[in-house]
């Protein structure tokens, strides 16, 4: 998919009577007359909202033109009074050039009705690089999925079913390429078959846009000193997502991917049976007691870049809302220092923060001193100050998800699954003595290489790799204020023990702990802190060995489940996580939530195939 090497931001301007004007199209944001009464009137009146919103359990909206989100806020709010209770709203809206952080909140002030949501959006606002972010309000039912980048490029990477359209670019003549013949054709592409769709304008190109594209168009009365304005209905059906009616699903292994798959199924109203071969859950490489949570960059803005930076900016919050629900610091916002491994490093960090004009809020570069300031503790090199970064405790975020949807999971523990067959339009899943643990229509394998043994499973592309982390104990004369990382990382401590790992051991089944590795740990501490271990023995260390999941590409398997090449109906996978799993679970359980549940999808199209699990049937 291609991506412009930075998202330039909207510079805002005000003209004499405070309207909000964009010099770069030469046109305003909203009418100077209400904005908020112009939005209701035209994009939520214009589509025949909230009317439509009732006997619903989830609604799409589809928005070119984000702008300061006042049509979101218009419609949040309008959802909280009107909406059915458990119903959910996916907001999805496109923006070449998004405002600002700093910005938003002087052009938002005029609207003193919608302050509240307004300052949420800000506090969860994304980063400004391209592409999908989602953001989570009201506990999960609503969800704000903003669209970095050109508008035909951005919906082109939709996977969704909309209901409803907002079309609120520049005006076709200052904008014209967001009113294109092929902007056009993507909304009846991901149009429902009953879509609606709303404008401010009545220019003749929208009009036969949307016409050509297959909808009916009718002019309406406008909005103040604007006469008319436009509704149209999709004309044309569209063979509606098959999802099935009676939630019931299972997911298979009970770490990060499984919790975050239950959890989210939960929150769609799912009835989950959450099987574990283990006693309770994080038993294997989700078990360590600290892990990082922090985005990644690169010059090319590759696949799995693209994929770390939308799911971190994803599992803070998601972790920030699950540590406030249970009442448990499972998210540690202290930051993170990543030290430049060599000089030519340095100045590739150096060349991204430049390249995507990353804030300071974000990254920045900080020398050895100041890093030391930072963490505590002399560090041995310059490097990243990453400032929203921070570090999760696994085992906590795992426990705290099953606690937050405990209503709607059953948790079945000390049981494997070995076999699973077709039961009608179910799925029975069997144990090892044949007998039959549940019966669902859906199935989602969150349990790692595990996930092999499963009868059809087998030729997953899955390995393990062992990694070791060392407990250093907590002492008065070494402190460490924040996490600091590089070929290797260590925590702040927590529970009286610093968390120093972590080994990778491609090709190893040693399931004890090893002195080689201890030793090893405390080297890359060495390189990391210097001094920071001294007296420490690695024959007195205590610690633990996990097995990542791994794929060929190092990419997770995320999506339909295929047998022989053909896909089966029902079957997930959320699998291959790597050494990323805080940072990618929560967003790809959302991803396989969807899918089971025909939800807008998080993430482009294009990812989407970078990370399905059919990718490699093809390869030789």
């Amino acid at each position: 998919m291609p991506q412009p090497a930075q998202v330039v931001p909207a510079e805002p301007t005000w003209l004499e009577d405070g309207t909000l004007y964009s010099r770069r199209y030469g046109d305003v944001y909203a009418s100077a007359e209400g904005a908020v009464a112009e939005a209701e009137h035209v994009f939520l009146r214009g589509n025949g909202l909230p009317h439509r919103w009732q006997r619903r359990e989830s609604f799409a909206i589809v928005e070119i033109g984000f702008g300061a989100g006042l049509n979101f806020l218009v419609t949040w709010a309008a959802w909280r009074a009107h909406a059915p209770a458990g119903a959910r709203l996916h907001y999805l809206s496109a923006e070449k050039h998004p405002f600002r952080t700093q910005d938003l909140a002087r052009v938002q002030a005029p609207w003193g009705q919608l302050a509240e949501l307004a300052e949420q959006v800000r506090e969860r606002y994304p980063p400004l690089v391209p592409g999908f972010y989602r953001l989570r309000f009201d506990a999960g039912r609503v969800s704000l999925t903003l669209l970095f980048g050109d508008a035909l490029e951005m919906l082109r990477e939709v996977g969704a079913r909309a209901d409803a359209f907002y079309l609120d670019g520049f005006a076709p003549a200052r904008n014209p390429e967001v009113w294109s013949p092929e902007i056009f054709a993507e909304l009846a592409r991901i149009a429902q078959p009953d879509a609606t769709a709303a404008t401010y304008s009545v220019a003749g190109v929208v009009r036969r846009g949307l016409s050509a594209a297959g909808f009916r168009v009718e002019r309406c009365a406008g909005f103040g000193r604007k006469k008319q304005m436009l509704a149209a209905r999709l004309a044309k059906p569209i063979d509606p997502l098959h999802v099935p009616t009676h939630r019931r699903a299972a997911v298979i292994g009970a770490g990060l991917a499984g919790s975050s798959c239950a959890a989210q199924l939960a929150e769609r109203g799912w009835t989950v049976d959450l099987i574990e071969r283990h006693s309770e859950p994080a038993r294997e490489a989700s078990g360590n007691p600290a892990g990082l949570l922090m985005p990644a960059f690169s010059v090319d803005w590759n696949p799995p870049t693209r994929l770390t930076v939308h799911a971190w900016s994803y599992a803070r919050w998601w972790f920030a809302d699950l540590s406030r629900s249970v009442g448990t610091r499972v998210w540690q916002p202290q930051g993170v220092l990543q030290l430049a491994r060599d000089a030519a490093h340095l100045e590739r960090q150096r060349r991204i923060c430049e390249i995507f004009a990353l804030p300071d809020s974000l990254v920045r570069i900080v020398d050895a001193g100041e890093g030391g300031a930072i963490a505590g503790w002399p560090v041995a090199g310059a490097g990243w100050w990453l400032p929203s970064a921070g570090w999760v405790d696994p085992r906590e975020g795992c426990r705290a998800m099953l606690a937050a949807c405990a209503g709607r999971v059953r948790a079945l523990f000390g049981r494997d699954v070995i076999q699973m067959r077709r039961a009608g339009e179910d799925w029975e899943l069997l144990g090892r003595d044949g007998t039959a643990l549940t019966r669902v229509q859906v199935v989602v394998f969150a349990n790692a290489r595990d996930a092999k043994s499963v009868e059809g499973c087998e030729q997953l592309p899955l390995a393990g790799v062992r990694g070791q982390v060392s407990l250093i104990p907590e002492h008065p004369a070494r402190t460490l204020r924040v996490a600091v990382c590089r070929e290797g990382y260590i925590a702040p401590a927590v529970g009286g023990f610093h968390c120093l790992g972590a080994s990778y051991n491609a090709g190893s089944d040693e399931k004890r702990e090893t002195l080689v590795d201890h030793a090893d740990n405390l080297q890359r501490l060495d390189r990391l802190l210097p001094g920071f271990g001294g007296g420490l023995e690695p024959g007195r260390l205590t610690g633990r060995v996990g097995f990542r999941s791994v794929t060929p590409d190092r990419m997770p398997l995320v999506g339909a489940l295929h047998w022989h090449g053909q896909p089966q109906p029902g079957v997930f996978v959320c699998l291959g996580l790597a050494s990323r799993g805080l940072a990618w679970a929560p967003l790809l359980a959302d991803t396989v939530a969807s899918l089971a549940s025909g939800e807008p999808l998080p993430l482009e199209r294009a990812l989407l195939r970078f990370i399905a699990p059919e990718r490699f049937v093809s390869r030789p």
